[in-house]
């Protein structure tokens, strides 16, 4: 699903659309480790070793180029939950996606660094992503709960925060446990566990 981002400018060839997912991997790669702000298209360009010419064949904007970026991350997530298993009790299958999404993102800590960038820096600009990751989120617990997946006595709407509290939650807060932990020496073998509990007002 990589490339499918709707700001993309025709089909181009299959080598086009081969740079063109280079470019985008290279650009999350950048944003994640240094944030988007000190990184160039001109050293997104040198990165794949394509001219910037063709990212703005592609992209637009260096704009149009983040977009494309949050459209990676949306689509992986989005692929994870499509590998779940769907068989089994409500817990289950509540339980095997939450899973899915957990093990992409420990897979690809690449995308939960950019994650951190985009979503807790104060500059507004990961409003798009976080938007569509809710919008995303929001249709699979809609589906659980029409499928009788999902328990319906919290509303909707706790349901998707605790949802993503359950899928991206600890990867996000898990880096500042540990650093406590190593702040107070504690055996790294006994560093505690996170659990994040999302309840009704």
């Amino acid at each position: 699903m990589v490339g499918s981002e709707p700001h993309a400018q025709g089909a181009g060839t299959a080598g086009d659309l081969s740079a063109r997912t280079r470019i985008q991997l290279a650009a999350l790669e950048l944003y994640a480790e240094h944030g988007e702000d000190r990184v160039s298209m001109r050293r997104v360009a040198a990165e794949v070793g394509v001219t910037i010419g063709l990212i703005q064949h592609h992209f637009g904007t260096k704009e149009g180029l983040r977009r494309a970026v949050d459209a990676i991350v949306v689509d992986r997530i989005e692929e994870a939950l499509a590998g779940a298993d769907h068989s089994g009790s409500s817990a289950e299958v509540v339980a095997a996606r939450d899973a899915v999404v957990r093990t992409m993102l420990e897979q690809n800590p690449v995308i939960v660094k950019y994650l951190n960038r985009a979503l807790l820096e104060p500059d507004g600009r990961g409003e798009s992503l976080l938007s569509a990751i809710v919008e995303l989120t929001t249709r699979v617990v809609e589906g659980l709960r029409r499928e009788g997946h999902a328990s319906t006595r919290s509303s909707d709407k706790v349901q998707v925060v605790r949802t993503l509290m359950g899928q991206v939650g600890e990867l996000f807060l898990g880096p500042v446990v540990t650093a406590i932990w190593s702040e107070i020496e504690g055996d790294p073998q006994q560093e505690p566990r996170i659990r994040i509990v999302v309840d009704d007002a």
